[in-house]
């Protein structure tokens, strides 16, 4: 009995279960890939993370510990994504409601599922599904495609933080102190005074945000596009592509408005130093219009601190819903 149940089961387990166990194994690797390099593209440009004051080592190990947290998930991932699209929540998903980039991915689960008929899935029929690329070229531009997404919000949130450098650019400007620029090691670059103190606070306040701390909200959303952009159909669409050029143009908006105020200061000492000049030729209005107007500009700045709190505030968030909801349309 023994020997027969060897022959006829055992037997065939035996010389089966390698070459499963090696595809599944593959399958798992090429998944754990895609999902660091996702996470790797917000690393790159994310505020905080992808700043070269953050320790590299510390970054690696950071994207290492995600990815092997996320791999596992990737199937539930799926399901809430399910229930993300389904914009008429009759538990089945049709055409109409698949964004675009995902058509491709909906026309092969139909067919798996044989769902020819009525073209909906249920919950069970939209499954996570990962197949090995076909050759070199595929697997490179699946890792391109997962590289942009990321870096794609990473990028978002830092045009917004980036307004705060710009006014603070501004500021020193008008204020005289242009020439005092000292190195910012979260640019990697010289930068202002004012532009790097308020570029501090800024990210001071991203960090400490409530009621969801700045890092983390960002990290959430990178979390969520698995939901809607399974590993190896990470795709930037041109939703996304306008939307950070609405955010380029929204970050003048802010860095203008945080050195608004300053700037109408500035050009009213001006009026009344070029008066003064004017009516009273004695006086040596360089010598004495420096100090008044460095000094003028620092009690300014000191009341322009809460303005660039509000605006990481209430910009960050909305940023990044807005990335967020760029990628399912």
């Amino acid at each position: 009995m023994s020997e027969l149940l060897d022959q006829y089961v055992m037997n065939p387990l035996l010389q089966l279960a390698p070459g499963q166990i090696l595809q599944w194994a593959m399958l798992q690797f090429y998944a754990f890939t895609l999902v660091l390099v996702r996470i790797s593209g917000l690393m790159i440009i994310g505020p905080v993370f992808g700043q070269p004051i953050f320790p590299t080592n510390i970054r690696v190990l950071l994207i290492l510990t995600l990815a092997l947290l996320i791999t596992p998930t990737l199937h539930d991932q799926v399901t809430a994504g399910f229930y993300e699209l389904d914009a008429n929540q009759d538990q089945r998903l049709s055409q109409e409601e698949i964004p675009s980039h995902l058509q491709d991915r909906f026309e092969a689960l139909v067919l798996s599922a044989g769902r020819q008929g009525t073209r909906e899935l249920t919950v069970n029929d939209y499954k996570f599904v990962v197949n090995m690329p076909a050759s070199l070229l595929d697997y490179v531009w699946s890792i391109l495609g997962e590289l942009t997404l990321g870096f794609a919000l990473g990028l978002g949130v830092y045009i917004i933080l980036l307004s705060l450098q710009m006014a603070g650019q501004m500021i020193d400007q008008q204020a005289g102190m242009a020439l005092g620029e000292v190195f910012n090691p979260g640019f990697d670059m010289n930068a202002s005074l004012s532009g790097q103190y308020l570029y501090f606070i800024g990210i001071t306040v991203f960090l400490v945000m409530e009621p969801v701390n700045g890092h983390l909200l960002m990290l959430s959303s990178l979390i969520d596009t698995f939901q809607v952009f399974p590993v190896g159909e990470g795709i930037v669409s041109t939703n996304t592509l306008d939307l950070l050029q609405t955010l380029m143009h929204q970050s003048l908006v802010l860095s203008i408005k945080v050195a608004a105020p300053l700037l109408a200061i500035s050009a009213l000492i001006s009026i009344a130093m070029g008066y003064l000049g004017h009516t009273v030729p004695q006086i040596n209005v360089l010598v004495i219009g420096f100090p008044i107007r460095a000094m003028i500009s620092l009690l300014v700045l000191m009341f322009t601190l809460s303005g660039a709190a509000d605006i990481v505030v209430e910009s960050i968030p909305s940023a990044i819903d807005q990335l967020s909801r760029s990628a399912v349309m």
